[in-house]
């Protein structure tokens, strides 16, 4: 079972306030148990109040920033993010594709998807991108399949079909 990933909430720390393990649970809504964790993984404390440890606000954000910079993977050129396998990972080159909107990223580049499947465990991936980014791909000989087409409607659909019969 892949662990759930928990993307907590820096704005409801305040950099100039003191917490206790509570009250730090409590704010960005974890188990005790979690941050008592993070002390033991490195979490800078600045003291105890009877039974429990006081933490500065700062400190707890620059924790939580080192620890989420820790888990990025920095993706080289074809390489996606596989969630499944939670690691970089090329794709099957004859599922390549890229699909190029006409929304624009910019002054001078568009909007493209680049999707693909997972070597290793077959997962349908996608990468969000730009079209500049997509020939980047092909001049380092990726056979990407240009897919032009959007279905915006079907006129063959059930639901036309059914209301056609009303």
């Amino acid at each position: 079972m892949a662990k759930k990933k928990h993307n907590h909430k820096y704005n409801l720390i305040k950099a100039k306030r003191t917490y206790s393990v509570a009250q730090l649970a409590e704010t960005l809504r974890i188990h005790p148990r979690t941050v008592q964790g993070w002390i033991r993984q490195g979490l800078p404390i600045i003291g105890k109040d009877g039974n429990s440890y006081l933490m500065l606000g700062e400190d707890i954000k620059q924790f939580l920033r080192d620890r989420r910079q820790k888990q990025k993977r920095p993706l080289k050129t074809g390489e996606f993010y596989c969630a499944k396998c939670r690691q970089p990972r090329k794709s099957l080159p004859n599922r390549l594709e890229v699909i190029i909107t006409d929304k624009r990223l910019g002054k001078t580049s568009r909007q493209a998807f680049i999707k693909g499947n997972c070597e290793v465990c077959y997962t349908s991936l996608t990468l969000f991108s730009s079209d500049k980014k997509a020939q980047e791909w092909q001049e380092k000989t990726l056979p990407l399949t240009e897919h032009k087409e959007v279905l915006l409607g079907n006129e063959n659909s059930s639901y036309n079909i059914d209301t056609e019969r009303l």
